[in-house]
């Protein structure tokens, strides 16, 4: 009975010892493809906040044909000096902006995204750029855009005015 007892009792303590010895080193394992995707995205949210809320400092800038500065700016002066803050060189003109990134059907804005306009109704030709800065809705889209009448304001896309003249969107974040 000792003896079996005895036996026991070391075969417990290797156990618990063996155990104890055992603690493995959390290990550093990739992440899965959807942990990845989710990474990307919080980090392209957090560029297209940041890219937003400056856009946002600027309203109130008067219009400024070639303009790039808080004494003036064209749409596309815009578009640059707020992706600047992310680290990101656009174009210098709308029209080259709108080849940027990959499209986007308006039904999958997003804010960040860029949208694009002509200057008349049925036109194709890029003149006009804007920034997405918030959607609450299929069709309740707002965005930044530099005007040559008002500056810079943030508009509604589905006002009839705009939403015939709008021509595409691009995702460049």
């Amino acid at each position: 009975m000792n003896y079996f007892r005895f036996c026991a009792i070391g075969l417990l303590l290797c156990f618990l010892i063996g155990c104890k010895g055992s603690k493995q080193k959390p290990s550093k394992e990739k992440k899965t493809k959807t942990e990845q995707a989710a990474t990307k995205q919080h980090q392209g949210n957090q560029k297209a906040d940041k890219v937003i809320s400056t856009a946002r400092s600027y309203i109130g800038t008067p219009y400024k044909f070639g303009g790039t500065s808080r004494a003036g700016l064209d749409c596309s002066g815009l578009m640059l000096l707020c992706f600047k803050e992310v680290n990101m060189t656009l174009p210098r003109t709308s029209a080259e902006q709108s080849k940027l990134g990959s499209a986007v059907k308006y039904s999958d804005l997003i804010p960040g995204d860029l949208v694009f306009f002509t200057d008349k109704k049925g036109g194709s030709k890029v003149v006009h750029v804007g920034l997405v800065s918030a959607v609450k809705g299929p069709r309740e889209v707002k965005f930044i855009h530099s005007s040559t009448k008002l500056g810079v304001v943030e508009s509604d896309l589905y006002v009839s005015y705009y939403e015939s003249i709008l021509v595409g969107a691009r995702r460049v974040l």
